[in-house]
């Protein structure tokens, strides 16, 4: 079901789970590493729970924060509606969209 700007809830978990593997690839990490990461902040996941959560992009935005915070993500660049309308960041290649997006802003 699309909410009023046209996007569908399977595009709002689209975009959730491609922003999550977005940073991960900036960062060169795999999900057995943010399992670690994660571990190392008192977070109890396995890689196949991570692969699970992701895989379908449902997650809490509690588990998000997390992994943002496990991996040292302290910005995270958010696609407008406009780009979402558009596709920008969903379905197959988004995460890769996100993370080349990021990387170009990064002041590092």
């Amino acid at each position: 079901m699309a909410d009023q700007s046209g996007i569908t809830d399977d595009d709002w978990e689209s975009i959730a789970k491609n922003l999550l593997r977005g940073q991960l690839m900036t960062k060169g990490l795999s999900y057995a590493k943010l399992a670690e990461a994660l571990a190392a902040i008192g977070v109890k996941e396995t890689e196949v729970s991570i692969k699970n959560k992701v895989g379908r992009g449902r997650f809490t935005f509690m588990f998000f924060l997390q992994a943002m915070a496990a991996i040292g993500t302290t910005r995270i660049l958010l696609p407008t509606v406009e780009e979402l309308r558009q596709g920008y960041g969903v379905g197959h290649g988004g995460a890769q969209a996100l993370a080349k997006k990021a990387h170009q802003s990064d002041p590092d």
